[in-house]
């Protein structure tokens, strides 16, 4: 079985452990890197070359949205999931249209962190998920819902 490379990036350092902790009990994904801010975030991806990126929403720096815009432009083949405390609609849509595959709260169950992770690096994004097909981008709605100002 493939090891899932996996970087963290979160402003808050108990976050980090946690989830650190959490991944790596699974047994087939591996923390390569952690990051405290936006900018570290984009400079660690292009440098560890992860699977997957557990990326915060609102970090010092530079933040998600504008750190999963970045990424997608330079065509880092990273697999973005958006992690954060807030599970407003705005902030869901916003964060895939800056191209993360998929939205977790920080408030998910540990196993459905580990499930997300193993999902993404296959593939399957939250934007194919019939909740919110409605309002993601796509033929039948080309500009998505709006977005918040960020």
């Amino acid at each position: 079985m493939k090891t899932t490379r996996v970087v963290l990036a979160d402003d808050h350092p108990i976050v980090r452990a946690s989830i650190r902790r959490l991944l790596e009990k699974a047994g087939d994904i591996e923390v390569v890197g952690e990051a405290s801010d936006g900018i570290e975030t984009i400079h660690m991806v292009e440098e560890l070359a992860p699977d997957v990126l557990l990326l915060d929403v609102e970090m010092p720096g530079m933040k998600g949205f504008e750190v999963a815009r970045r990424l997608q432009a330079t065509g880092a083949p990273v697999r973005i999931l958006a992690l954060s405390a807030y599970d407003d609609k705005q902030y869901i849509l916003a964060m895939l249209a800056s191209g993360a595959t998929g939205y977790l709260t920080k408030a998910e169950a540990p196993q459905t962190i580990i499930h997300a992770v193993r999902e993404a690096v296959e593939g399957r994004t939250d934007q194919e998920n019939p909740a919110h097909k409605e309002d993601a981008p796509g033929p039948d709605n080309p500009g998505g819902a709006e977005q918040p100002k960020v």
